[in-house]
């Protein structure tokens, strides 16, 4: 129970600082007078930074250990606080972006939550198990609120390079106290290496087709999700309405606290009419409030259907990684995790640097709409896909 306790601690203090640097970051670059093409490359930065943390992890997590892996990314977020607090050229910051294992989106496809997610089961009992991904989830997203919240506080010293920075130095800090507290875990691994001298394991037929689909599947999801991450909301509210950073800070923290309470509930929804169901529906409709966003004709309707569509969105999350319990089994799921999550995070790498063009070039509209429509397709297709075959 200790292990738990610590991971949701740690779950805490990381997705505050994420919560509060996706906000700022994109606001930050602007102040320094980057463009938005340029804004959209530094997210582009950091999700490439998570695909290559979770393909590091797939591939290396056999060879010197899940715990050697974790304590190396979270070191890493150390020294890309530290970057982001020492530096204000472009080529700096993508560094600091690339290495950070920084989330755009307020929730997470990194390194981190593949690990833990997967040794949750292990350790509260796999029946358990959807419960706790809903207390760990909802920890996420109410952190995620406080740190957009904190995300405002530049605003209030009139946008100062100080204030910012002091921000990224405590982001920097949570990375050194992971390294602490990951130190104390005692994570053991299962045969470090195959027969043949590979560093993944031996998988069954059935296992890497499910990988496969999955990835399929979950890239079409993050792909749309690439178009409208918290990053790219934040900065679309900042460049069409002209919303002030505390504003920003306000609205997500509403935001968030919405889904850290229906990420709560989606549990409970589960054990009803089963995880697929609860997490189509749910992603179903919140699509329809998402393609609503930029057709809503004014800021406060805008908002409106921000938070609507917050209030499902991410039911999907802890009832998706519930549903992955259901398909792949323990040995099978760090894996599994590492591997769809990169899928995810490669389908992210688009998002920004589309976004930051049509934004450039007065198409506002059109990227939160094809955000909303391919999720759509998404949720069709992952229904279909396991609808007999799981509950």
């Amino acid at each position: 129970m200790q292990v738990i306790i610590s991971i949701y601690s740690i779950k805490a203090m990381r997705v505050f600082v994420f919560g509060m640097v996706s906000i700022m970051t994109p606001v930050y670059l602007s102040i320094l007078g980057f463009s938005p093409f340029y804004v959209g490359l530094s997210l582009a930065a950091i999700v490439s930074g998570n695909i290559l943390s979770n393909i590091l992890l797939t591939w290396f997590n056999r060879i010197v250990g899940t715990k050697t892996i974790i304590l190396s990314f979270s070191f890493l977020m150390f020294v890309s606080g530290l970057i982001f607090f020492f530096a204000n050229s472009l080529a700096a910051i993508l560094v600091a972006a690339f290495i950070g294992n920084i989330s755009v989106t307020g929730t997470e496809a990194g390194p981190f939550q593949s690990v833990e997610t997967a040794i949750i089961p292990n350790y509260i009992g796999e029946a358990k198990a959807g419960r706790a991904y809903g207390v760990y989830n909802v920890i996420g997203y109410a952190s995620s609120s406080i740190g957009a919240l904190a995300s405002s506080i530049p605003s209030y010293f009139n946008n100062s390079l100080e204030s910012f920075r002091l921000l990224y130095l405590i982001y920097g800090i949570v990375g050194l106290t992971m390294l602490s507290i990951y130190s104390t875990f005692k994570l053991t691994n299962p045969q470090k290496q195959d027969a043949k001298g590979s560093p993944l394991p031996i998988l069954e037929k059935r296992v890497i087709r499910d990988i496969t689909k999955l990835s399929v599947l979950f890239f079409t999801d993050a792909f749309g999700g690439g178009f409208v991450t918290q990053s790219i909301l934040s900065y679309w509210f900042y460049f069409v309405y002209h919303a002030s950073l505390s504003s920003l800070g306000l609205i997500f923290l509403v935001a968030n606290v919405i889904t850290a309470i229906s990420t709560l509930v989606a549990p409970l929804i589960a054990e009803k009419i089963g995880n697929l169901r609860t997490m189509v529906y749910t992603h179903l409709i919140s699509n329809i409030f998402l393609v609503s966003i930029p057709i809503a004709g004014s800021f406060a309707l805008a908002v409106s259907f921000l938070f609507m569509r917050q209030s499902m969105s991410q039911m999907d999350v802890p009832t998706r990684q519930a549903f992955m319990i259901q398909v792949f089994n323990r040995e099978e799921r760090v894996v599994a995790n590492a591997v769809t999550n990169t899928s995810r995070s490669v389908a992210n790498l688009f998002g920004g640097p589309t976004t930051g063009l049509l934004l450039s070039t007065g198409y506002a509209i059109i990227p939160i709409i094809i955000g909303g429509l391919v999720k759509i397709v998404y949720d069709i297709a992952v229904y279909s896909a396991y609808r007999r075959r799981v509950r």
